[in-house]
């Protein structure tokens, strides 16, 4: 946007409202992606906590019968509730590594020439960098979230199966 395109000159109380208007914005993005950051390593410690207590039952775990069909439908609850806890735990990491938040290039502010331009006009230049800034980040957070909701559905699952299983185990126990 170049005063020359356009001949009224800028208005410094609107670049200021602009300027002020992209650091809020940008200040709000950047505190989505820590939030993001913090509810993803939430939800891993709780997945982790689930899976070391669903280990150590199973290291406790002794079969009340020997039948075959009783052996095969524990198995494979006991197998399911495994990878959907594992799968939570690969689509937290993902979450995790899937990038770190981009900071506002001070190369391109903290310049000689740039000093000597007009405020107003620096005002929107700034204004514009935290908007590309936000822009760049954008996909990451999306990313971000899609595998922290991801990893949250499979925990879900895993954890609704494991107290479905041991109910029915306990079940099983004093039934027969």
């Amino acid at each position: 946007m170049s005063q020359t395109n356009n001949m009224r000159p800028y208005n410094e109380g609107s670049c200021d409202a602009i300027l002020d208007t992209a650091k809020t914005v940008h200040a709000e993005e950047s505190e989505r992606f820590n939030q993001c950051e913090n509810k993803t390593n939430i939800g891993l410690a709780f997945t982790g906590v689930i899976l070391g207590a669903y280990i150590t039952y199973l290291g406790a775990y002794k079969p009340p019968l020997k039948d075959a069909s009783y052996l095969t439908y524990t198995l494979v609850f006991k197998a399911s509730i495994l990878v959907l806890l594992t799968v939570a735990i690969i689509y937290f990491l993902k979450s995790i590594k899937k990038g770190e938040y981009e900071q506002i290039d001070l190369n391109n502010i903290i310049d000689l020439n740039f000093a000597r331009d007009n405020a107003t006009k620096v005002k929107l230049e700034i204004a514009a960098t935290y908007n590309q800034v936000i822009v760049n980040n954008r996909d990451k957070l999306d990313a971000k979230l899609r595998y922290y909701d991801t990893g949250l559905k499979f925990v879900t699952w895993g954890f609704l199966l494991f107290v479905i299983h041991f109910l029915l185990e306990e079940i099983i126990k004093y039934a027969k």
